[in-house]
């Protein structure tokens, strides 16, 4: 069901996608991990670095990780971008740099889509958890070091708390996966032992450091789908 909701909106995203490309420019190459699991080695490509610039913010600059699931569109959590002042830059695995504007922001759910036009990927499927399964994400630090990191996935659950800034109260379908979360890794795509994306990392665990906690496929899908059709800048709101 996840799959087909996307896959409704792919072809006339991918099919209507005439934009012109923003320039992009070279970096050094992101150093690759000695060891990659099979189950992410295919999908290397789709992990981006993004960096935000948030002046009126606590810190100048926000960074965080995503990951491109179709063409020109990358997945990120809504904290990552909030308060963004201009484009994101958005950094691929080789290095390139492209410029990148926020089409979704759902503060609540804590998903943000990315328009970066000239960014080529790879469609990523998307699968519902299996509790127990080995599961792996990919990453970056705060130190831009690509990190990959497995673990088991927990089952999913309902949890209840505020959105982002406080305001509301939401549910969420969330899960953990038995993985140390580090700063700037939330975004990063986790991927079940088949190298479907199964959830995106968000958060941290502050009872354990060991693990840390994914938003499912169920929360993200529509925010995903709603993006592939979305073209216009949309607010990023203040600071989180």
């Amino acid at each position: 069901m996840i799959e087909k909701l996307l896959a409704l909106v792919v072809l006339v995203a991918v099919a209507g996608c005439g934009q012109a490309a923003r320039p992009t420019t070279q970096a050094t190459p992101v150093p690759m991990p000695v060891s990659v699991p099979p189950e992410v080695a295919p999908h290397r490509q789709n992990v981006v670095r993004v960096t935000v610039a948030t002046p009126s913010c606590a810190k100048d600059t926000a960074q965080g990780t995503g990951f491109a699931y179709a063409p020109d569109r990358v997945l990120t959590t809504a904290h990552v971008v909030a308060g963004a002042e201009g484009p994101i830059t958005v950094t691929g695995a080789d290095g390139s740099r492209h410029q990148g504007d926020v089409v979704v922001f759902d503060p609540k759910r804590d998903v943000a889509v990315l328009r970066v036009a000239g960014l080529d990927a790879d469609v990523l499927h998307f699968d519902s958890v299996d509790p127990g399964e080995r599961a792996t994400f990919a990453a970056y630090s705060k130190d831009g070091e690509f990190t990959v990191r497995s673990g088991r996935a927990g089952a999913p659950q309902t949890a209840v708390g505020n959105d982002i800034y406080d305001e509301d109260i939401v549910a969420r379908q969330v899960f953990l996966v038995h993985a140390a979360v580090d700063p700037a890794m939330s975004g990063a795509p986790l991927f079940g032992p088949d190298g479907d994306v199964i959830g995106m990392v968000f958060a941290s665990n502050l009872d354990d450091s060991v693990s840390g906690w994914v938003i499912s496929t169920g929360e993200i899908a529509r925010p995903a789908a709603k993006g592939l059709k979305a073209a216009a800048a949309v607010s990023t709101r203040q600071c989180d």
